[in-house]
């Protein structure tokens, strides 16, 4: 930044005659002030549709123009690639037009300005400094997938009896582990201070409650704090692992890159001279972590911030509209003499009719006047028409939603190019619409991952894998026997679910269990999982007719039954292979394609979309499999949903998506509807309780704090008081949360080009209807829409679709009202005369013979691609078993044994690679090629006990002893992966030493011997093959290579006389599993 006691620049150009010279627009006298703004931190407070981007591109062609900055040292920072690439286009474009008229000269093609969104600079400045916070500048990148998974393993891994007694499932705790550990990054919050919070909140506890006993407001908030406790330590350990794998999360790098700049001056010295101009778009969307780093940065720098506190749409993820407000206090220079910051305004907006745009400012305007920065109200564009709002609020959602379906088709009758959107506030809804403008023929296209759940085959699809994945999955696997295809009727299930309680009753004999052992197991799970449908399913394929429990299942129900059990018990046979692989087949066998190729508007568009998704998600880590899938994807969808978007408009289609996913877009005619109480506003599903919940960062934490609501609940005598006070805080909350959806239909609604409806109905689901929204009775008054057009009430004393909002028959009929064409079509093909049977009828009936042999060959399984060298010796030896895992895999209980194993290879490993010199137990995590052989006691308990740490000291003692103890070898922790027929073999070599010219694979056994000949020989199988991988690793040849066992318990080394070589091994191989 200049000095301030400097002369001021010479302004040889006017922002008027750059305009003129490259043949645009004047600015208007608001633009203007922007973009001759002096070099000093400057906010812009620009309201939706006022030309920002254009105003921005325009202030650094003013600079260029007069010389008072080179195009390199102009910073431009957002928020999406998208406006990214649209902000450096149009500056670029300027650039260019500057060099053609002469206004500057050609520059080098390096001298580029910089635009970029804020994680991406934040990125680059973490990968600059990293070694001054001690981080790897070359740590990946963890993508939301990734880091899923890391978070999944970290729950599962887990042995803390806290989070049991939380009553959440895996699914739901890792995504409250991956949520509190990117809040705790954002707001540099350590899981300790999380710890101490939660001990001191349970304090309250020890108040005089009511007559002795606590409220329930009280023990409901301990509870819900509590959580944090055990929580803290997931995300301690989940840090933790990322540090050591080398990985980092955006929140991570925005907190490191700050860490760098409050290090070392230098940072901070090097960017403000680098960049002399930074512009800061949609500033009210960035989080407190950002806002800090940038401050840290460029205080009292020539800084533009732009942004509009009506838009703050994203305060979930962290980001505060009371940025606008903090900005000078921020970014004011701390020098005495330092220039004041400034603010202007835009407040024309060039994209919204004025009927529109009335609208609009009616529901906004309470914000407006409680607002800490001046918001001027918003006007139309000289010259703009009045648009056309319109609203309709009829008795019934399907009603509702024809309207809409109605409203769109008569737009794309009157012009097929019309770019059209409908905003939902929420997804609930979605299909009625989607029927609705199915129904009129309207081509609709649902963005983002959460539309994408939502397609019809997509759930069947999900429900499939769910069944697949989770025996307790009931509810997916009614969706699939009461569908279409399958068809089961309502007695049946009903007769399904009281098998499965008959089962639930039984050991594997079907013998009744007594009542004792009923009763405790009835309390070893949770509520509601009585009995497995999905076993009930299994046990109605395999019985005999004649069996007792069947008679209740008809003869139809049965039949159908076992045909889904027996395609089922198919998918489980191949679910051993790839994952990608494994979901298409289950397309197919469910016959999905087939399904949506003969649907009038079929594609397998969003099947092959499906498939991608989960192709990204297994590429991030090749231990992913379906159950972190299906965890992921709904969390997914969630966040989708709540994320901008970046596709562009469609003509004469309409882009259904959320009204988050609509910021910074617009179309033609926009539809908003179920504007009702309930619908828009909507009532947050964690409800008014704010940080009073599961897994949420509590507010005094956040770097916003002052903004937000308080609960005072320090310094309270009784708990009656605290009670008082959380009453008080959920109001506030309250009041917050109606702010957000005041902003967001302020967002929905200046997403209008020309034609906007607004729309509401009394009954959907439930027992009472709803009540129209408040917004519309905000446009009513600023007589942007007719009150007559809602009325006062409904006409129905009960819901008129009945309690669940719809009447549907059941069993489901394929087809729809198409079904007499397309049965009278079947009857045809039926009827036709085949004539000859073709070429390839024969091919045809091997092929069809080949799939029946396979699919009733006992041991008909799909071996994994990669196979551990420690179970391939269980191929060869126990096929029977391998196949039934494979068909359908169970979770492996854990044992405290195989910690007892792994912490020993660890220690040895340190050892080794710390020179012999490690004589004392360090744990860390990793990856090690164990075995059953290491399992010496099958105890639950895998918390490492004294007992433990006395065998620990023991195994390492003995080894003290050993041969190797004095020795370093070449090789610890090796893994190599080899071709073997058509699969690649995992070894992981425990060690490998040289011992006169000669190479020596050693494994470490920590549990017993082998107990004889046929033993060891099995145990032997898995030694030849690390012998054979290191010698075809290392190009020795392999009688230069020996392997040994080394049974530390019992300090015996066995050396096998004999081990196959590769050609023996894939013989042995070939025999049991085939080529």
């Amino acid at each position: 930044m200049p000095d301030p006691a400097a002369a001021p620049p010479v302004i040889r150009h006017g922002a008027d005659a750059v305009a003129d010279a490259l043949g645009r627009p004047r600015p208007t006298a608001q633009q203007r002030a922007v973009i001759e703004s002096p070099l000093v931190p400057a906010l812009v407070v620009a309201g939706a549709g006022s030309g920002k981007t254009e105003t921005m591109a325009s202030r650094v062609v003013w600079l260029l123009a007069n010389g008072l900055v080179r195009p390199d040292e102009v910073l431009g920072l957002t928020f999406t690639r998208k406006a990214a690439g649209e902000l450096s286009v149009r500056i670029n474009d300027r650039i260019r037009a500057l060099e053609d008229v002469g206004l500057i000269t050609p520059g080098d093609a390096f001298e580029a300005p910089t635009v970029s969104t804020y994680n991406a600079f934040a990125n680059a400045v973490f990968r600059e400094n990293a070694l001054l916070v001690g981080r790897d500048g070359e740590s990946q990148v963890l993508t939301e997938p990734s880091a899923w998974q890391l978070a999944r393993r970290v729950v599962v891994a887990a042995r803390d009896d806290r989070l049991a007694g939380l009553d959440r499932d895996v699914d739901t705790l890792t995504a409250a582990v991956v949520a509190l550990a990117g809040a705790t990054s954002e707001h540099l919050v350590e899981p300790e201070d999380l710890r101490r919070f939660a001990v001191e909140f349970s304090g309250l506890l020890e108040l005089p409650g009511n007559r002795g006993k606590p409220y329930k407001a009280i023990t409901d908030a301990v509870a819900a704090i509590g959580a944090l406790d055990p929580l803290a330590d997931l995300v301690a350990e989940f840090r933790r692992q990322k540090i050591d794998r080398g990985f980092v999360e955006f929140s991570d790098q925005i907190a490191l890159a700050l860490a760098a700049a409050e290090s070392a001056p230098r940072v901070v010295t090097d960017l403000r001279q680098r960049y002399r101009v930074v512009l800061l778009d949609e500033y009210q969307d960035t989080s407190v972590v950002q806002t800090r780093f940038l401050a840290r940065l460029f205080r009292g720098h020539s800084v533009m911030a732009v942004g509009d506190p009506h838009q703050s749409i994203y305060g979930f993820r962290g980001a505060s509209a009371a940025n606008l407000a903090r900005f000078p206090h921020d970014f004011g220079g701390d020098e005495a003499d330092a220039a004041r910051p400034v603010t202007f305004a835009l407040s024309t907006s060039w994209r919204n009719p004025v009927d529109v745009l009335a609208g609009a400012n009616a529901v906004v305007a309470p914000l407006s006047e409680a607002s800490e920065v001046d918001v001027e109200r918003l006007s139309p564009r000289p010259g703009a028409d009045a648009g056309a709002v319109r609203v309709v609020f009829p008795e019934t959602l399907p009603e509702e939603a024809d309207e809409v379906a109605a409203w769109f088709q008569d737009h794309r009758r009157r012009d097929a190019s019309t770019s059209m959107a409908l905003l939902l506030r929420a997804r609930k809804d979605l299909a009625a619409f989607t029927a609705a403008l199915g129904a009129r023929g309207v081509p609709y296209h649902v963005l983002g991952t959460g539309g994408l759940l939502q397609r019809p085959e997509i759930v069947d699809l999900v429900a499939c894998l769910r069944v697949l994945h989770d025996p307790a999955a009931g509810n997916d696997l009614i969706r699939l026997l009461a569908g279409a295809r399958w068809r089961v009727g309502a007695a049946d299930i009903v007769a399904l679910h009281r098998l499965a309680s008959w089962l639930f009753q039984r050991d594997h004999t079907h013998q009744r269990l007594d009542d004792d052992l009923t009763a405790a197991f009835r309390a070893s799970v949770a509520a509601g999982e009585h009995g497995s449908i999905v076993d009930a399913l299994d046990f109605v394929a395999t019985a005999p007719d004649e069996h007792g429990a069947l008679e209740a299942v008809t003869p139809a129900g049965r039949a159908r039954m076992r045909e889904l059990g027996a395609q089922l018990a198919l998918l489980r046979s191949r679910a051993g292979g790839d994952l990608v692989d494994f979901v298409t087949l289950v397309v197919q066998e469910m016959r999905l394609d087939i399904e949506v190729a003969a649907h009038e508007q079929g594609s397998g568009a969003y099947l092959d979309a499906f498939v991608d998704e989960l192709a990204g998600f297994v590429a991030t880590d090749d231990r992913a499999d379906l159950g972190s899938f299906l965890g992921w994807i709904d969390a997914a969808a969630r966040r989708d949903d709540m994320g901008p978007r970046s596709e562009e408009p469609e003509a004469g289609t309409v882009q259904i998506l959320t009204i988050h996913g609509s910021k910074g877009l617009e179309w033609d005619a926009v539809a908003v509807p179920r504007m009702v109480e309930g619908g828009l506003p909507a009532r947050p599903q964690e409800g008014s309780s704010g940080w009073l919940g599961f897994g949420r960062l509590p507010y005094e934490f956040r770097g916003d704090a002052a903004e937000l609501p308080r609960l005072a609940w320090r310094g309270q005598e009784t708990q009656k008081e605290v009670t008082t006070a959380i009453d008080a805080f959920k109001e506030q909350v309250k009041a917050r949360n109606e702010d957000e959806e005041r902003r967001l239909t302020y967002v929905a609604l200046t997403r209008a080009r020309h034609d906007l409806l607004v729309s509401g109905s009394f009954w959907a689901g439930g027992v009472r209807p709803t009540e129209p929204s408040r917004y519309l009775r905000d446009l009513v008054d600023a007589g942007v829409i007719d009150g007559a057009a809602i009325p006062e009430t409904t006409v129905h004393d009960e819901n008129p679709m009945g309690e669940s909002g719809a009447t549907q028959s059941w069993p489901h009929v394929p087809f729809g009202q198409r079904a007499p064409r397309v049965l009278a079509a079947a009857e045809r093909v039926r009827n036709a005369n085949p004539g000859a049977a073709g070429r390839f009828a024969a091919d045809i009936d091997l092929l069809l013979a080949e799939r029946a042999a396979t699919r009733n060959a006992k041991h008909a399984v799909a071996v994994p691609h990669r196979v551990p060298a420690s179970g391939f010796k269980d191929y060869l030896t126990e096929p029977d078993s391998v196949a039934e895992r494979l068909r359908r895999p169970m979770p492996e209980r854990p044992y405290r044994a195989t910690r007892l194993g792994t912490l020993f290879h660890q220690w040895v490993e340190q050892r080794a690679r710390s020179g012999g010199a490690l004589e004392t137990l360090d744990v860390w995590d990793g990856e090690l090629d164990l075995d059953a052989d290491d399992r010496v006691d099958a105890s639950a308990d895998a918390v490492v006990t004294d007992d433990d740490a006395r065998r620990l000291a023991d195994f390492q003692a003995t080894f003290a002893r050993s041969r190797w103890a004095g020795r370093t070898p070449v090789e610890v922790e090796r893994e190599i992966h080899i071709p073997f027929l058509g699969h690649s073999v995992v070894c992981k070599l425990d060690a490998v030493y040289e011992i006169d010219g000669r190479a020596e694979v050693v494994d470490w056994k920590t549990g017993k011997a082998p107990s004889g000949a046929e033993d060891l020989a099995r145990r032997t199988l898995q030694l030849a093959l690390y012998r054979v991988a290191y010698a075809e690793f290392t190009g020795r040849p392999l009688a230069e290579v020996d392997a040994v066992f080394y049974f530390v318990a019992d300090d015996l080394e066995v050396r096998p006389a004999e081990l196959l070589d590769r050609a023996g091994l894939e013989r042995a191989w070939s025999a049991a599993v085939g080529s």
